[in-house]
């Protein structure tokens, strides 16, 4: 009986063990997220978690696009020559009550465009549409040639948009990208780095108490130290994707821009 309580327990440790470094696998650094094109205009990035990153248009009628190298998502910049392929989840939010006629975009990762998409509403009779308050679709890459594995982690960009170029801030519609996962030809996961952000977010903390002994002018500086360096990551794109977009409803492509 003890005995069988002892494997029960080695089983569970196991167990446990493969979660824990499933978890820590997908998830991406994404406090490292920052803007395409080397231009601030291609996104407003309104936060970042263990999870994904969440951004939108800096004005309507922009594409939104989101990027981060994989030195700043791999574990080890080394295993860059095991991808394969890799997956996340595309959600909008705040669809619901706006007038967008469609939304549509995908991922310039690294070498290779993603397999896109293009998402329309249910349109009434009198002409007006219908959305769900979020709409979630899945996206995806494969790399199938050897001359298509980056050389340097560091010069892989993954550009996450939208480039519908519809109203998305006006509307307070956002996008976000999460449960991206990498993996290698045999399919196992790649691991990831953890997420940064809350190292960066105990600083503040650190100084809370020092804070409250100090005039009022002084507790404004940290939080403006805290939020500058997060606009101003990801500044040095190597390229982008430009949209070539058909009617509501057909089918997107979308190409690397130099």
């Amino acid at each position: 009986m003890k005995k069988n309580l002892s494997s029960l327990a080695a089983i569970a440790a196991a167990a446990a063990l493969c979660v824990s470094v499933s978890a820590a696998a997908s998830a991406a650094d994404w406090s490292q997220t920052g803007y395409a094109d080397g231009d601030p205009a291609t996104v407003n990035i309104i936060s970042t978690s263990a999870d994904g990153v969440v951004f939108t248009q800096t004005a309507d009628g922009l594409a939104a696009k989101a990027r981060i190298t994989l030195d700043q998502i791999l574990a080890d910049p080394a295993d860059v020559s095991k991808v394969y392929s890799g997956t996340w989840t595309v959600v909008y939010h705040g669809l619901a009550g706006s007038d967008i006629q469609g939304i549509g975009g995908g991922c310039y990762a690294a070498t290779c465009n993603s397999t896109t998409y293009w998402i329309s509403p249910e349109f009434n009779e009198d002409g007006t549409v219908t959305w769900e308050d979020e709409v979630t679709v899945e996206d995806s890459f494969k790399w199938l040639l050897p001359s298509q594995v980056p050389d340097d982690a560091s010069q892989a960009e993954f550009v996450f948009m939208d480039w519908a170029s519809a109203n998305f801030v006006s509307n307070n519609v956002t996008m976000e990208i999460k449960d991206l996962k990498l993996f290698d030809k045999d399919g196992n996961e790649i691991a990831q780095k953890e997420y940064s952000a809350s190292g960066a977010a105990e600083a503040p903390a650190e100084e809370a108490p020092a804070a409250e002994e100090a005039p009022a002018e002084t507790e404004a500086a940290p939080a403006a130290d805290t939020t500058t360096p997060v606009a101003a990551t990801g500044n040095t794109a190597v390229a982008s994707i430009a949209a070539v977009m058909a009617v509501a409803g057909a089918a997107a492509l979308i190409s690397k821009r130099k």
